[in-house]
């Protein structure tokens, strides 16, 4: 599914968000890829077809789509899963603690609100460095 470099899975149904952040991937992390999906459904589906060495360095998910949301997806790709090790980050414009509390019991190692700015979005994407780059990450961080 890669050719041996490190990509992310970004599930958003929002195609503003969506390419909103991968212009941002671009611009920072070139030799990322990004392979979009518009709902939790089909990046299982996606998963479900890689190979170990071919998994995901990390998991984007927009905590509400239609179909599957982000607490199902993280549930579908949680302990005791073959997906358990790959870093989940759950982003949304809700700031509902009861939303980032259950994201984050359910495996998520990080809840982001979604970045309005384009200053906002390069201190997220910055911010995946630990997890593309360097392959670990900070626990579990709530990043507003």
């Amino acid at each position: 599914m890669t050719n041996g470099s490190p990509y992310i899975l970004l599930a958003e149904d929002d195609p503003d968000d969506c390419d909103f952040f991968c212009a941002g991937m671009k611009r920072f992390y070139p030799q990322v890829g990004i392979h979009t999906f518009q709902d939790g459904d089909e990046l299982l589906e996606f998963l479900d077809k890689c190979t170990w060495p071919s998994l995901p360095a990390l998991i984007l998910i927009d905590y509400k789509m239609p179909r599957l949301t982000a607490p199902q997806v993280l549930q579908a790709t949680g302990a005791g899963t073959r997906y358990a090790h790959i870093p989940k980050i759950v982003w949304s414009t809700s700031e509902r603690q009861k939303d980032i509390d259950e994201c984050l019991s359910l495996g998520a190692v990080r809840f982001a609100i979604k970045p309005a700015t384009g200053y906002e979005l390069n201190e997220l994407i910055n911010s995946l460095e630990a997890w593309l780059i360097h392959g670990g990450g900070c626990g579990n961080v709530r990043m507003a």
